[in-house]
């Protein structure tokens, strides 16, 4: 998957608990939950460590792209060296051959 496709995904999953969150701080402050508060707090808890664990899943996810792509210039930066190496090569070798047949 792509960086942007798994940063959507865990928009929605956010989004998502961010829903069931509400929904549940509502329910806990209803009069007549008939004394769940103590369920109701728990899975208010047990979301919010979801809810961060996927925050840090997507701060993760946005590092390792970033570091792949300082990665990829870096081999970028090299391939043109040596190409430029190459092609300094070439032309001082014609140099070369230039003034061998001109002096012959």
């Amino acid at each position: 998957m792509q960086i942007r496709q798994v940063s959507a995904a865990l928009d929605l999953k956010l989004s998502q608990l961010d829903q069931q969150l509400k929904k549940l701080e509502q329910e806990r402050s209803h009069p007549d939950n008939n004394g769940s508060n103590a369920q109701i707090d728990q899975d208010i808890l047990a979301l919010q460590k979801i809810r961060t664990k996927l925050v840090k899943s997507k701060e993760i996810a946005w590092r390792a792209h970033q570091l792949q792509s300082e990665g990829d210039e870096q081999q970028r930066a090299r391939q043109r060296l040596i190409g430029l190496s190459l092609c300094a090569i070439s032309v001082i070798g014609a140099g070369i051959l230039l003034l061998l047949v001109l002096t012959n």
